[in-house]
């Protein structure tokens, strides 16, 4: 096993402890693995938009408690109108963790039972296990995505703190949390110890019908641009950094005058993209010239912030655009191997032709149609390409 293999563990609730404990009974086993934890607040986020420093992220654990999403909301509210609230919640939730699956990375999902402060205090014990048995049977017909069994013993009075659940949310006493580690790291060894680096990096481009309907209301806003001499920091920026989803890899030793020479070269674009729920500013590099009677894509990089959203398809609706304005029948791109960028070599087997193990070839009239069969939702973008 990798001993560089880093593993996110977000979750609804506080569980900072859950970290050592889990990297301690991984390393038990056998695997040299690194956690990182965040608040409850900022799970949203590494689904849906990420930093840039989530790039050697190799796989995401996610725990969920569906009575962490009418915290704060339960006082005073009916039964009826706490029972819309979780539906909408499951609803929302299932199309952000889609999101983060299409990243091509795994995603191990833990449903934990709702027996906390919440549920005893407003009596929705209940009503909090039918929604989590309704998470977990929706969980399961998502692609990409495995559900981990929470431990038994959870269900268990003695496990829980509810008065630091309502203090502090963080909802089991130390012995509980030392029970979800361990049942966690047996899972995730077993499944760990069959796979290398390069299979947890993997990509799939299977769909489902929550995230088809997730994008297709994410409004996503797609411009691409001829970088200017001021971009040069953002271009060096890109290409240094973006690792997963470029066709070339990472170029950590990118000097910054190799970044103004691409831009001088009048054929870089770069690709800003937002959404209703965020604003990513200038997340890709595209360079794209005509050669061999062809629009040949040299580099395309995309940050890890914005993978999962079908930028890399909307793209392709850019490129066709700019081939066509040159009169060029079909758009090639060049894909060197780089380790770590497999979810780029997937994205193009899903769409364009294999001429050789190095290039593949996108026919111009063909774009609308490749991308209708590949897209998890066709069309769920607008693009803009200027010059």
């Amino acid at each position: 096993m990798d001993a560089n293999l880093v593993l996110y563990v977000g979750s609804t609730f506080v569980c900072n402890s859950l970290a050592e404990q889990l990297r301690r009974n991984l390393a038990e086993s056998g695997l040299a693995v690194h956690i990182r934890t965040s608040a409850p607040v900022e799970l949203k986020q590494h689904m849906l938009a990420p930093d840039a420093n989530s790039e050697d992220i190799s796989g995401t654990v996610v725990l969920v408690r569906v009575e962490d999403w009418i915290r704060g909301v339960a006082e005073g509210s009916d039964e009826k109108s706490t029972r819309q609230q979780l539906k909408a919640s499951v609803e929302e939730f299932l199309g952000e963790v889609s999101v983060l699956a299409m990243r091509g990375r795994p995603v191990w999902l833990v449903v934990c039972p709702s027996a906390g402060w919440i549920a005893e205090k407003f009596k929705l014990a209940s009503l909090c296990r039918t929604y989590t048995n309704l998470l977990a049977a929706r969980l399961r017909n998502l692609p990409q995505i495995t559900l981990l069994a929470c431990p038994e013993s959870l269900s268990k009075d003695e496990f829980y703190d509810r008065e630091q659940d309502q203090r502090s949310h963080v909802p089991f006493t130390p012995a509980g949390f030392e029970q979800l580690g361990e049942s966690l790291a047996r899972q995730l060894a077993a499944i760990l110890s069959v796979r290398n680096s390069k299979a947890i990096a993997s990509s799939s481009s299977a769909g489902s019908p929550e995230l088809a309907n997730f994008l297709s209301g994410l409004r996503l806003q797609v411009n691409v641009a001829a970088a200017k001499p001021s971009d040069s920091g953002d271009v060096g920026n890109i290409l240094r950094t973006a690792a997963s989803f470029s066709l070339a890899g990472e170029r950590p030793t990118l000097a910054e005058s190799e970044a103004e020479a691409i831009i001088a070269s009048q054929d870089c674009w770069l690709v800003r993209v937002s959404d209703r729920l965020s604003d990513s500013g200038t997340s890709g590099v595209v360079v794209a010239r005509p050669t061999d009677g062809m629009l040949v894509v040299e580099t395309l990089s995309l940050s890890c912030t914005v993978l999962g959203k079908q930028v890399e398809f909307a793209l392709l609706g850019a490129l066709q655009e700019i081939a066509r304005k040159r009169n060029l029948p079909s758009v090639a791109f060049e894909y060197h191997g780089s380790g770590r960028n497999q979810p780029a070599l997937a994205f193009l087997k899903s769409f364009a032709d294999e001429v050789t193990a190095e290039r593949y070839v996108l026919p111009v009239g063909e774009t609308e149609a490749r991308v209708g069969k590949a897209a998890v939702a066709p069309g769920a973008w607008t693009i803009m390409v200027e010059r």
